[in-house]
């Protein structure tokens, strides 16, 4: 009887790491825009240019970090796939819009989830300070711009 139940468990473990997509019980690490997959960037990459628009226009645009100009800006970025074989993802992109002028609040997107193309244009209302804007984040009371 004692034999049967070690069989049994066998094979449900056996089953149950055929279902298991590749990689499924490995640690993933990376930071957020490598998509969760983690492991340095590979040789294979895509490059996609894409237009940030603003409402008004004139706010500074970043592309992950790096200021691209005045919105609105035609720029393009390099997403590189990470991750091993069979579980691969291509980088995620931050774009983030930056006040022009006072009333305006910090708008900001993470675009590319699941492998999708950007979305171009990519559009920020800037006066979308209630946290009604995708990501919009109000400065501090008393903040000052530079």
């Amino acid at each position: 009887m004692t034999m049967r139940y070690v069989i049994t468990a066998v094979a449900a473990l056996l089953l149950a790491a055929c279902a298991m997509p590749q990689g499924g019980m490995m640690m993933k690490k990376g930071s957020a825009y490598s998509a969760g997959v983690g492991g340095a960037p590979t040789d294979q990459y895509v490059d996609e240019a894409f237009r940030v628009e603003t409402v008004p226009s004139g706010a500074q645009v970043r592309v992950n970090g790096v200021g691209v100009g005045v919105s609105p800006v035609n720029t393009s970025v390099r997403r590189y796939w990470r991750g091993q074989a069979g579980n691969m993802a291509l980088d995620m992109v931050k774009v983030e819009a930056l006040p022009a002028a006072s009333g305006q609040c910090v708008q900001s997107g993470v675009f590319g989830q699941n492998n999708l193309r950007l979305p171009s244009p990519v559009r920020f209302t800037m006066n979308a300070c209630g946290g009604q804007g995708y990501g919009s984040v109000r400065p501090p009371a008393g903040a000052q711009s530079k």
